[in-house]
């Protein structure tokens, strides 16, 4: 069979669409998946191989039709894939598959879906390429590097010009289980040290009392929970807009202390991604945000002729409340809310309000002037970077970006500085 992504059948012709489940409990999640270029074909269920999985860069997701596969699943993640041509598969889980590389290190395939009639295992290439890894094909050899860049698989076209990967499948081993063997058991008496090191010192004799121990090829399951990282998120944005007014990056700050003699007590920040200029606004309170980003989008639309079409902001309930929703909905723009705890997904704004920050800071403390003053400083402090230089936009203005001309400077003075104000009446008096 050369198809990929093939299902098998029961009894009789493609089956109809499954009627409408009732309402499911609420830990159960359901999932509807859209395929356009996996299309179905017939095989046997002895004819299927937990090991073999196909390089595939026309599917969105990684796909398994063996439920020995998964080292981890789970079954409350339920929907429907619709195939190429309108054929329907049901999802009965989405988990991980653990497998052992040549170097002996252990690898995941995370939010894999199990579709038991599913005749083929399909790595998503797309998929791979979201989670950093790097697939390259060259002379009929398809190569898979990790975000480290190490090669992890070295797979080649086969006679029906596919990429079919061999894997060796992995199991997390319960420590418990396996308490009577040495490596093991000093496993668990090192806390859990990498299996390489306790071998390194056992051969070594770097520690004493330590008997030789042999290289251990299960993970241990406490070590998969325990020692858990959080992937690292990208250093620089995958891509920038090319024209004003595609993306702003926006962003609340605040409450700060002490309130401005005006009564403010936050300030909110707005960026254009494509000139990094930026505007400020002092607010009283969160529930006049939703305003000021209106009125903010009114005039910068009238300022550049263009029309906004996407704001990225985080999770907050203002952002969320139903009649923001409506307003977004009626002009079409396109809203992008950070994930939770997640702040490095709008990183542009929140660095850029540590630039803010210590510019007024710096200012308030050079002049030796007290905290209620933080929003004229902070104001000065906006202005004054629209009309710096910035590397992120080739080494010029955000005001020349924005507005198409240099910024004039001759009428700045430091601030804080004296001023003196000329008293135009007539008469001696001062």
């Amino acid at each position: 069979m050369l198809l990929t992504g093939g299902y098998v059948e029961t009894a009789g012709s493609m089956l109809p669409p499954p009627p409408p489940r009732a309402t499911p409990a609420p830990q159960r999640v359901c999932v509807e998946l859209v395929e356009k270029k996996v299309f179905a074909g017939l095989d046997h269920e002895a004819d299927r191989d937990q090991r073999s999985w196909i390089m595939d860069s026309g599917v969105s997701n990684h796909m398994a039709g063996c439920r020995a596969a998964f080292s981890d699943l789970d079954t409350g993640i339920t929907g429907n894939v619709w195939l190429g041509d309108g054929s329907i598969i049901p999802i009965e889980g989405c988990g991980m598959v653990l497998f052992a590389c040549k170097n002996g290190e252990h690898r995941t395939l995370a939010n894999t879906y199990f579709l038991p009639r599913l005749a083929a295992n399909i790595v998503s290439i797309g998929q791979l390429d979201e989670t950093s890894f790097q697939v390259l094909v060259e002379d009929g050899i398809m190569r898979v590097r990790d975000k480290q860049r190490r090669l992890l698989a070295r797979i080649p076209r086969s006679p029906g010009r596919l990429y079919v990967l061999d894997i060796i499948l992995a199991r997390p081993v319960c420590l418990t289980a396996r308490a009577g063997e040495d490596a093991w058991h000093w496993h668990a008496r090192f806390g859990h040290i990498n299996f390489t090191v306790l071998k390194k010192m056992s051969r070594e004799t770097l520690v004493r009392g330590l008997p030789l121990l042999t290289q251990v090829d299960q993970v241990c399951e406490a070590c998969l929970a325990g020692k858990h990282r959080r992937a690292p998120f990208p250093r620089r944005a995958l891509s920038r807009s090319s024209k004003p007014l595609q993306l702003l990056h926006g962003d609340l700050c605040g409450p700060i202390s002490p309130v401005t003699p005006s009564g403010n007590r936050y300030f909110l920040l707005l960026i254009d991604d494509y000139s990094r200029f930026m505007w400020i606004k002092l607010l009283p309170s969160k529930d006049a945000e939703p305003a000021t980003i209106k009125q903010i989008q009114a005039a910068a639309e009238r300022k550049s002729g263009k029309r906004l079409r996407a704001l990225r902001m985080h999770r907050g309930g203002e952002y969320t409340a139903g009649h923001f929703n409506e307003y977004w909905a009626e002009l079409g723009l396109r809203r992008e809310l950070t994930a939770l705890y997640s702040p490095q997904q709008n990183g542009v704004v929140e660095r850029r309000n540590q630039s803010v920050v210590g510019t007024a800071r710096s200012m308030l403390k050079a002049k030796g002037l007290p905290g209620m003053f933080w929003g004229e400083a902070v104001n000065t402090a906006v202005y004054l970077l629209n009309r710096s230089s910035s590397k992120r936009i080739g080494g010029k203005t955000p005001y020349e970006l924005w507005n198409g001309g240099s910024p004039a400077v001759h009428h700045l003075r430091t601030f804080g500085c004296v001023g003196h104000v000329k008293n135009s009446m007539t008469g001696v008096n001062p």
